[in-house]
């Protein structure tokens, strides 16, 4: 590796000394071939060298900030660390990560889905080194959810769950999608999906529907002239059931779009357009005294709500009774 190193600079001294050359056609061809050498060279240099951990955790931290000087805070850097460490990655990756701005930073589109990916590997690291060497002293257990299912289905359980397990610990963590292939995140991962396997580490927790719904206070009547609203993040919605009803002449109206259900119910409510409302959802309070069932039929879908246990992890007391709590609730519900 130092042998490459030292290479490289010397590659790079000759290239700087070539106009001392006489020849000019000499000086150019001699360039060509010491610009392609030192190309190879640093190639195997990247090749060999791994991204240094430290550069990873201080990505991370600048990323949440938008700030260099909050990330030097939080990791107990100064702020000229944090720079040289984000200067070194970004030589290292090949692509800007930040835009500088005058007033912090943002992300390239490249750098948030970096982030993404980062994240989510070091969590699984964090995860495997806690479970193999016993390193929380944390006894609460992490459930993070889906934000829709935690609103609709999770949070009017939560008195009956409470009830059952008053001494239980829950740390609740949310988000609004997952991405595919994503590291299971907490003790247990609540996601939306279509589920092809099952095992001992995974509970279908919903069979949906999909309910055409309206706003309550409209009229009936004034259905045909609302339009549609998408929730992005869902695989099946308007598009899969005019496909599975036959009814495609309903994607001609005025659609509209947000990324969760939460607000798109909201939308309905004021009468702002049709929603597909999943069956598992139907049931709540708000749902059923905001909304109203439209004079479409019903559309079974394949996506479901299903919670996931990280494999090889110990089921204490405190998991093994919320993993049978939510057995229980299949039971009840489904």
């Amino acid at each position: 590796m130092w042998i490459h190193y030292q290479a490289s600079l010397i590659i790079k001294k000759r290239i700087m000394d070539l106009p001392k050359i006489t020849s000019k056609r000499k000086s150019l061809r001699l360039r060509g071939r010491f610009c392609y050498i030192f190309a190879i060279n640093r190639n195997i240099i990247m090749a060999n060298q791994s991204t240094p951990l430290i550069w990873l955790r201080t990505f991370l931290a600048a990323a949440r900030h938008s700030n260099f000087t909050r990330a030097a805070e939080e990791l107990h850097l100064t702020q000229a660390a944090v720079s040289k460490h984000m200067r070194a990655l970004e030589l290292h990756l090949g692509q800007p990560l930040f835009v500088r701005q005058a007033h912090g930073l943002q992300l390239t589109e490249l750098g948030s889905r970096y982030q993404i990916e980062v994240e989510a590997t070091l969590q699984s690291l964090d995860n495997t080194t806690s479970d193999l060497f016993g390193l929380s002293d944390n006894k609460s257990i992490q459930l993070h959810c889906n934000l829709a299912f935690s609103q609709w289905w999770l949070i009017p359980r939560l008195s009956d769950l409470y009830r059952s397990q008053p001494k239980l610990e829950l740390e609740l963590h949310h988000s609004i999608w997952d991405t595919q292939n994503e590291p299971i995140k907490g003790d247990i991962h609540i996601r939306y999906g279509v589920l092809n396997d099952t095992d001992e580490h995974i509970l279908r927790l919903t069979n949906d529907h999909l309910i055409p719904m309206m706003a309550r206070s409209l009229p009936k009547a004034e259905q045909p002239k609302l339009p549609l609203l998408h929730v992005l993040g869902y695989r099946h919605g308007w598009h899969w059931y005019a496909e599975q009803l036959n009814r495609e002449g309903i994607l001609s109206r005025a659609q509209r779009s947000v990324d969760n259900s939460v607000i798109a119910y909201q939308m309905a409510a004021q009468g702002l357009g049709l929603v597909l409302v999943r069956s598992s959802f139907a049931k709540h309070p708000w749902i059923t005294s905001n909304l109203q069932m439209c004079d479409w039929p019903n559309c079974e879908t394949p996506e479901s709500f299903f919670a996931m246990r990280r494999d090889g992890i110990i089921v204490g007391e405190q998991l093994g009774a919320l993993w049978g709590w939510l057995e229980q609730q299949i039971d009840r519900h489904l």
